[in-house]
């Protein structure tokens, strides 16, 4: 039987599918190709991942820590910076404090005027006794007043008066303090000047001199302070009394009366800081 039309069959040039190039012997079909480009993506990948991202990244995390470093030292500065600051203000309010402890001090112009300014302080303790003296005649008998003079110059005095009687430097006492007498830190860092003070008066004034004494400038201290009634002598510790005799009685006058006299007796240190001079001669040598 003759089959009709064109069709031949098992004709070897009919194509009964698609036809694929064939490289190394094998077919790039569809799913070839797919495996193929799949394998070059993740090569193509891997490549720009070791040439391009990870030297960026490496970058960028070295730059990250180079920022993180700077911003750690910019912290640190701003830190030393503060504490130099506050390194600064504590050495500032340190030297205010040493000018105003050292302020507290005798120095050369104080020592120098201090017989000066403890006499006007005792002066000053007579300003109303003119006055308090002429109250007080008044209620005397006229024979106290008629021999007012010659009572005053035997040490009655009806109004006492004040006085300086003696202010003598002590060298041998005096210069710079190693004796352990106000501490061991006070050693070779200070020197007196030490005076001895002899001043009389009535209880009053022997406070007020005293007081007024401690408000002078330079840091001064009493020592062997000692008081006695009288001229400070043992022989005349006696309170001379005013009296009269009316025939067989002895009557004191109740409202004219001496005051007592107190003579009072001490040392005073002025405390002063060494010069650089006297320093550098307070400084032990260095042992040979």
């Amino acid at each position: 039987m003759t089959a009709g039309g064109d069709f031949i069959p098992n004709d070897p040039n009919f194509d009964t599918g698609p036809t694929y190039p064939v490289v190394f012997g094998i077919a790039l079909t569809p799913t070839v190709l797919g495996i193929l480009l799949a394998v070059g993506g993740i090569a193509l990948s891997v490549f720009l991942f070791l040439n391009l991202v990870q030297p960026a990244l490496e970058k960028y995390n070295s730059l990250k820590q180079e920022v993180e470093s700077k911003e750690n030292q910019v912290q640190q500065a701003a830190a030393i910076a503060k504490q130099i600051a506050t390194a600064n203000n504590d050495l500032e309010a340190a030297k205010k404090q040493r000018t105003e402890v050292l302020s507290l001090f005798a120095n050369e112009s104080t020592l120098n005027t201090l017989l000066l300014d403890l006499n006007r302080q005792i002066e000053t303790r007579n300003a109303g006794v003119a006055k308090l003296e002429q109250d007080r005649l008044a209620a005397c008998p006229n024979w106290v007043r008629a021999n007012v003079d010659s009572l005053r110059k035997d040490g009655v005095e009806l109004a006492r008066k004040a006085q300086l009687r003696e202010f003598t430097p002590d060298p041998k006492a005096s210069g710079i303090i190693t004796d352990n007498s106000y501490g061991s830190l006070v050693n070779s860092k200070l020197k007196r000047e030490v005076a001895n003070v002899v001043f009389e008066g009535n209880i009053n004034q022997t406070q007020a001199i005293f007081r007024n004494i401690e408000r002078l400038q330079p840091f001064l201290v009493f020592k062997d302070v000692k008081i006695t009634v009288g001229d400070g002598t043992a022989a005349n510790t006696n309170v001379n009394r005013l009296f009269e005799i009316r025939g067989n009685t002895v009557r004191f006058l109740p409202n004219c009366q001496p005051e007592p006299k107190l003579t009072t007796t001490f040392k005073l240190e002025a405390l002063s800081p060494l010069a650089p001079a006297d320093a550098a001669k307070a400084t032990p040598a260095p042992a040979k």
